[in-house]
């Protein structure tokens, strides 16, 4: 454990060394975040939007935009990329060799990023939405404490999905646009551009059979109020149940990869 620790440390002594990128990467969060916050006010002719149990106001939706910006620019899930240039380098050989669980080694490089983000991405965003919109605050401070324990739940999903879609360069010359597929159903069926409650009932009856509205919708919704304490909790279940059958797929195809690696390389 103490080997992992450290690779957390040095990716975030890493990542904070490159200034110029943090300050690019910022302004591009802020504009985004004004861009769709100021696209949600122009869609709300009135106070609220939405019908039913699915009724959000103005406040709560500039909440949501902002949190889910945020979300966005700390989650880093580099293993996809990481995977995919170590094969086609053909490094993966030799990262077998190393004493550590490789993608053990590979989870923890992408934690040390995600926790620089949140020094050099998140609050300055946080600031910026405070002087633009005004603070986020969650709907109550149990709220705020599921909000953060689902939201280690979701980056664990987002990572296994990524991981799966590298361990593909095994079998493949390229990737191609495999991964923007990826990031796309992420995007739209994540509800991080735009809640689910608004998307047809078909469309939210079929996604709750799928773990994107767990990476994202979910956590949000708990952070604002839409989905309360009893919710959140069963909620959470699921991720933990996602992260379980996700793990398990990895696992299986790593076996696979490490087996096509020794068979190929002697």
């Amino acid at each position: 454990m103490r080997a992992y620790g450290y690779l957390i440390k040095m990716r975030m002594l890493t990542a904070l060394a490159y200034r110029f990128d943090v300050w690019i990467g910022m302004i591009g969060d802020v504009i985004l975040l004004a861009a769709t916050v100021f696209i949600w006010k122009a869609a709300y002719g009135g106070d609220i939007l939405g019908s039913g149990a699915s009724v959000v106001g103005l406040d709560g939706m500039i909440t949501y935009t902002v949190v889910s910006v945020l979300m966005s620019s700390v989650f880093s899930t580099g293993v996809q990329n990481t995977i995919y240039t170590q094969v086609r380098e053909g490094n993966i050989a030799l990262d077998f060799m190393r004493p550590q669980n490789l993608l053990g080694i590979y989870l923890s490089e992408d934690l040390g990023t995600m926790v620089s983000a949140l020094v050099n991405k998140a609050l300055p965003l946080v600031v910026m939405a405070a002087l633009l919109f005004g603070f986020p605050m969650p709907d109550s401070p149990l709220a705020a404490a599921l909000f953060v324990v689902s939201c280690l739940l979701s980056f664990m999903i987002l990572w296994l999905m990524s991981a799966m879609v590298g361990l593909v360069a095994f079998w493949v010359a390229e990737l191609g646009n495999l991964g923007m597929v990826k990031d796309a159903f992420v995007r739209v069926l994540s509800g991080s551009m735009v809640p689910l409650w608004f998307f047809p009932e078909g469309l939210q009856r079929v996604s709750e059979w799928l773990p994107f509205q767990y990476t994202y919708q979910l956590p949000l919704s708990i952070y604002i109020g839409m989905t309360k304490p009893a919710e959140a909790l069963r909620g959470m279940g699921v991720q933990l149940i996602w992260i379980v059958l996700l793990g398990v797929l990895l696992a299986w195809i790593w076996t696979r990869a490490r087996s096509k690696v020794m068979v190929q390389g002697g």
